[in-house]
């Protein structure tokens, strides 16, 4: 059996292939921002800034495991990297979240 952990390691990096082959650009992965959070894959659609989430489960569904903890913590991340002269062009922010249950990916626009 495959550890939670593995398990999330090899989403994040699935996703982040999954997001390439869809026209995204993958800034990076598990990115941590002091006193903010972690993201787990940073990219960008055009001139948005996307902060995906990325949950896993063999089970059930994934994306309900983004509770309001989890968005408080990615808003925070969004308003540090905003603030970084780098983002000054960034047209806005998007939140998403990738939902993987065994082999299957949903990949929710705009989650919240």
């Amino acid at each position: 059996m495959i550890s939670p952990a593995v398990r999330g390691r090899r989403a994040e990096r699935a996703t982040s292939v999954l997001l390439r082959l869809r026209g995204f650009r993958v800034l990076a992965r598990n990115l941590r921002i002091r006193g903010a959070g972690e993201i787990d894959v940073l990219a960008r659609s055009g001139s948005t800034l996307v902060l995906v989430e990325v949950k896993a489960r063999r089970r059930g569904e994934p994306a309900e495991a983004v509770g309001p903890e989890r968005q408080r913590s990615l808003r925070r991340c969004a308003e540090v990297l905003l603030a970084e002269p780098a983002n000054a062009w960034t047209d806005g922010v998007r939140f998403d979240v990738v939902a993987v249950t065994g082999v299957r990916f949903r990949h929710l626009r705009d989650a919240f």
